[in-house]
């Protein structure tokens, strides 16, 4: 990445002095007429360039991050106008030491016209005045610049931000699954059932899922349903006639994504604080309609569930709407009596 802006920042600053040798050669040829052609002068070349460069470049890598970007403007305008008389003075300095020599064997004309003395207050100015609307726009295409990479820089690190806390929340996610998945087996091979071997080949799909393609950033809903059916089958496995359960789902889900693992803590909150030693229910009613999924799970609450806590997994994946969701989604916990339910409307 940095060898690719090194080469973008040298190819802008090719382009730049090629575009301002243009104009010089262009504006040169003028001379107050109508007529357009392009001239390139020896002064262009020996003066003009080589000085523009030299104080364009020392204002970019050296006063301006020495005082611009440390703030210190006033002590920043004190060096752009010393660089600036410097400049003016550098070109005066050129021009008599050789340009003026120059032309007196091979541009005589020019020679007898040529002022030849060295201090001319009002030439100086003139020319460190021209240099300065070259050092005030590549200033500003450098402040661009900077701000663009700035940008670019937030815009990455936002976005392993966003990829670190969406992995620690899965990761979260899945030992809390599995936590209540080995009891629910656990349970089961108390007992010597022989579900505990169906309860194993469902904890295998699951984990086939978790691992490989809940990986992705988004997965089809249908697949998440089945991840879903999975999850609710291991669990009638193990409460069996002391649950009472209802799933049911319509719509159009094919072709439609959503994160993965995003329904399963309603689901999974819905068996952990709705079934108890003497029994419980639980209603989940899923509905697609057009792009927007709702959710609704409710299930019994004894009065001796603790009613502050709703479990992490409802926490984890509120962040995750948040997260993954932003503005697009509608999530509602309430707890009436001896029910609660969770209703979540979702902008797939």
């Amino acid at each position: 990445m940095k060898r690719q802006i090194s080469y973008q920042t040298i190819v802008m600053h090719l382009l730049f002095w090629l575009a301002f040798i243009s104009y010089q050669a262009i504006s040169n040829g003028w001379e107050d007429t109508d007529q357009l052609s392009f001239k390139l002068s020896q002064q262009l070349f020996t003066l003009t360039i080589p000085v523009t460069i030299l104080l364009t470049y020392f204002n970019l890598y050296v006063l301006m991050p020495v005082f611009y970007y440390h703030q210190k403007y006033l002590a920043y305008a004190a060096g752009i106008l010393l660089l600036l008389l410097s400049g003016g003075l550098l070109q005066r300095y050129i021009a008599y030491t050789f340009i003026i020599p120059w032309e007196q064997f091979h541009n005589p004309v020019r020679y007898q016209q040529e002022n030849k003395h060295f201090w001319i207050p009002v030439r100086i100015l003139r020319l460190a005045i021209e240099s300065y609307p070259v050092v005030a726009l590549t200033m500003v295409i450098q402040l661009m610049h900077n701000a663009y990479n700035q940008e670019k820089n937030l815009r990455e690190i936002e976005k392993e931000k966003f990829s670190a806390e969406m992995g620690l929340l899965k990761a979260q996610i899945n030992p809390h699954f599995f936590f209540n998945t080995l009891n629910s087996l656990y349970a089961l091979t108390l007992k010597g059932s022989d579900k505990a071997s169906k309860v194993v080949l469902r904890l295998s799909e699951l984990m086939h899922y978790m691992l490989y393609e809940a990986r992705a950033d988004k997965v089809f809903l249908k697949d998440e349903l089945s991840h879903l059916e999975n999850y609710i089958s291991i669990e009638q496995m193990r409460f069996a006639d002391r649950l009472d359960l209802c799933f049911q789902h319509s719509g159009d889900i094919s072709g439609k994504m959503i994160a993965p693992l995003l329904l399963l803590p309603f689901v999974e909150n819905a068996f952990k604080h709705g079934i108890t030693d003497d029994a419980g229910w639980i209603t989940i009613n899923l509905k697609v309609i057009g792009n927007q999924l709702f959710l609704k799970v409710e299930n019994s609450y004894p009065k001796n569930v603790n009613k502050s806590v709703h479990g992490l997994g409802l926490i984890n994946v509120k962040r995750r709407l948040e997260l993954t969701y932003p503005d697009s989604y509608d999530l509602q916990f309430i707890q009436n009596n001896e029910i609660f339910e969770a209703s979540l409307k979702l902008e797939l």
